[in-house]
């Protein structure tokens, strides 16, 4: 299960605060929620401080969002590098 929070930080600025289990159906809800926000001009701050487990298809996809969005306070266990 996942949770996202958003927040409006300013007219053109979001943070996305996801907690809990990033698995396959809750890429395809939080890839939904940057999408939409990206289509509308703004920029995303993706937090993922509260994450408990990630997938490799959430791996995935931090992955392919991490040039389109900030991402912030990745835990440990999942680091975005060229190695993988």
């Amino acid at each position: 299960m996942i949770h996202i929070e958003q927040t409006s930080l300013s007219e053109h600025n979001v943070m996305i605060k996801v907690g809990g289990v990033l698995d396959q159906d809750a890429v395809e809800v939080l890839k939904d929620v940057c999408n939409s926000n990206l289509a509308r001009g703004n920029r995303v701050t993706v937090d993922f401080h509260s994450i408990l487990h990630i997938t490799r298809e959430g791996r995935s996809f931090v992955k392919s969002i991490d040039k389109k969005v900030i991402v912030q306070r990745l835990p440990e266990f999942m680091t975005i590098d060229a190695e993988e």
